[in-house]
């Protein structure tokens, strides 16, 4: 479940709208018509990635960190559609990181884990990167970290031993999900 999570309210605000229904709508058909198979491929490695991250963007996702904007094999047919589609190679390389990106927002709202975004303009660009972070495994286990160093601060070693032990246990507890 994607939800806007704030000091004041909590997570609330739960996302039930693909951001950009109708390009995503035209770039899924683009790419089912290039590659039936493709769509399924990516969600699952989508899926197994916010599985073990607490925080992610899509090019963490997508990308392999060997080389740059060089994309997992599972990606290439969201670019390759685009090029079949006659898009120059310039514009499929635009278009395919938004259509990975509304990929990944449609993975992160239809989640069983609880993930809370926020967005940043990209630069030079019509559009915006959303980074994720997982509700427990994130924002949860951040606020018990910071928790124990107030305790520290003010003297309190054990309180401060358990607060870092429980914001480990989260972090532990996301990543076997």
């Amino acid at each position: 479940m994607l939800v806007k999570f704030t000091v004041n309210d909590g997570a609330s605000g739960r996302a039930e709208q693909q951001a950009r229904p109708t390009e995503f709508s035209m770039y899924l058909g683009l790419l089912n018509r290039f590659n039936s198979q493709a769509e399924g491929i990516a969600r699952r490695a989508i899926q197994t990635y916010i599985a073990t991250n607490p925080a992610v963007t899509a090019a963490q996702i997508a990308c392999t960190g060997r080389v740059k904007d060089e994309w997992h094999p599972e990606f290439d047919p969201l670019y390759d559609c685009l090029i079949a589609a006659s898009f120059t190679p310039e514009d499929a390389h635009a278009e395919a990181g938004k259509f990975l990106g509304l990929l990944v927002w449609s993975e992160m709202m239809n989640s069983n884990g609880l993930w809370h975004f926020t967005e940043y303009p990209k630069k030079d660009a019509d559009f915006e990167v959303t980074h994720y972070f997982s509700v427990p495994g994130h924002i949860h286990a951040k606020a018990k970290g910071a928790q124990a160093e107030t305790a520290r601060r003010h003297g309190d070693e054990n309180r401060a031993m358990d607060l870092e032990a429980a914001a480990q246990a989260l972090r532990n507890k996301f990543r076997k999900t």
